[in-house]
């Protein structure tokens, strides 16, 4: 797998203690922030216990935990706690698949494979909107549009076959009502060219 960062949500979307699941090209995620915030975790979103979404469970004393069993995951994604057995000392060898995470420009961003791929550097950005739209082959993640007094930036990532995650974010002063109207319209336009 090639190392690229790709932007996967709005960092207003991964709120303190929450978990979030998303689609990257098929492959099911989970983002989550531990209860005082800080940076967000990307992992697969399979427990490593039985499988479960990790996505359904919920954060606690800032470790992701299973929904199932209750299996405690730290921000490492190693299993620091087993509710069923509270003495054992949980095996360095149970841990979740983690991936590398970032923010930048208001996004969340995650790197999948090797590599030093540099994340991108983009300016201060207000997060605007994000959107599923029913097209496919989009060839950049990344286009800005002027838009007074200031620019759109309009990011996306391939959720699954047919179907992207759009998401939006402001540059500068442009007003917020307008641009998500002006993103709204431009999702349906896709949809209808795509259905052409």
């Amino acid at each position: 797998m090639i190392s690229v960062w790709t932007p996967i949500a709005l960092c207003r979307d991964v709120p303190a203690g929450v978990t979030r699941a998303v689609l990257l090209d098929g492959d099911e995620l989970v983002i989550w922030r531990s209860e005082a915030g800080g940076p967000a975790h990307i992992w697969e979103d399979r427990c490593p216990h039985r499988g479960m979404r990790l996505s359904l469970g919920f954060v606690r004393e800032g470790a992701l935990n299973c929904l199932y069993h209750g299996w405690q995951y730290g921000g490492s994604g190693s299993c620091v706690r087993i509710p069923a057995h509270p003495d054992l000392t949980v095996p360095p060898t149970i841990t979740a698949t983690v991936f590398e995470a970032a923010e930048s420009g208001g996004l969340v961003w995650v790197r999948r494979g090797g590599g030093d791929a540099a994340l991108p550097e983009l300016p201060p950005l207000r997060p605007l909107v994000s959107l599923a739209v029913d097209v496919d082959g989009l060839e950049s993640d990344h286009v800005e549009l002027g838009f007074e007094p200031g620019k759109l930036h309009l990011f996306w990532h391939r959720s699954a076959p047919g179907r992207i995650m759009l998401h939006a974010a402001l540059e500068g002063e442009a007003d917020l009502l307008g641009a998500t109207g002006f993103v709204r319209r431009l999702r349906d336009d896709m949809e209808q060219g795509a259905a052409a």
